[in-house]
């Protein structure tokens, strides 16, 4: 009915990874106003990016680890610049801008507005990728663009809910048998992946490292699940071999292994590693005013 057409993924598995994409007119020399006058590309694509992958109920995975190593996390999360991340990452949404200056209603979209140069760049993303037609007029064309991810979300957290049932129903079923349970694979979303290195990372560090990495290596060492556990230290130390001062990622790598080998984390250990990630942050983003705070918390963890 309304000619959406996929151009990549699987209709029947989809990713939870979305991209949806319009083409208007080839836009003059400033015919757009920001933020499209930069959205839109030379060729005229104008796109929206999502992505519903992750787990969105992040308190409650953190809260399925002991006491001991959910202390590291609080540590972490416990800093006003993650706080206020957080915060804005559970509202994320894109404005109407109509043309030349005439302000819109705000349209709340679980997605954000992306800046292609082309569409064979765009092509070339990862996920689930649909072409959602020719518009004449800029603001048609992002009103339709902006609905579009919110049809997709449903449409794969219904796929996500069929797929968990499925499995329920199968263990249940194994269990009624009596036949022995098999081990489950290892679950993907568990699984660290980083791409490139820092030096090319445009995120904020710490709310990677507090939220993303730390959190699925303490989950792996919960389950003493030594595959994702290696696997997760190894991507962490190649994501940060740009890193200036080797010596951090070592000490928080030597960290993680004593404990893993424990299975158990001490004050000491939250503290190192809630000093160390907020180091890495700071060199990184060159907020150079916080280093010597921090660095003497690092020593005096080091002399107690």
């Amino acid at each position: 009915m309304f000619g959406v057409i996929q151009k990549k993924g699987n209709e029947d598995k989809l990713s939870g990874k979305v991209i949806g994409y319009v083409k208007i007119p080839k836009p003059s020399e400033g015919e757009y106003e920001p933020p499209f006058d930069v959205l839109v590309s030379p060729d005229g694509i104008l796109a929206i990016q999502g992505d519903y992958s992750k787990n969105p109920d992040f308190e409650s995975f953190r809260n399925t680890m002991p006491r001991g190593l959910q202390e590291i996390l609080k540590q972490i999360l416990e800093d006003d610049e993650i706080k206020e991340n957080l915060d804005k990452a559970k509202k994320i949404s894109v404005s109407v801008f109509p043309r030349k200056g005439r302000m819109g209603d705000f349209f709340p979209v679980p997605a954000q507005l992306m800046s292609f140069q082309s569409e064979d760049a765009l092509l070339n993303e990862d996920g689930d990728i649909y072409f959602l037609g020719e518009f004449s007029s800029l603001g048609s064309a992002h009103l339709f663009l902006t609905g579009f991810p919110i049809l997709y979300q449903s449409k794969y957290r219904e796929q996500t809910e069929q797929e968990n049932e499925k499995e329920v129903d199968e263990l249940l079923s194994e269990i009624g048998s009596g036949k022995p349970v098999p081990k489950k694979k290892t679950d993907e979303s568990l699984s660290i992946s980083l791409e490139g290195d820092l030096s090319g990372y445009k995120g904020n560090l710490l709310e990677l490292l507090g939220t993303q990495i730390l959190p699925k290596i303490m989950y792996a060492i919960e389950e003493n699940d030594s595959e994702i556990f290696n696997t997760g230290l190894n991507s962490f130390h190649r994501f940060m071999r740009t890193y200036p001062h080797q010596q951090d990622v070592d000490k928080m790598i030597a960290i993680l292994r004593d404990i893993n080998e424990k299975k158990h984390a001490s004050s000491s250990d939250s503290k190192n590693l809630a000093l160390l990630c907020q180091k890495m942050s700071a060199l990184h983003h060159e907020e150079f005013e916080r280093l010597p705070a921090i660095q003497k918390e690092l020593e005096a963890l080091v002399e107690s």
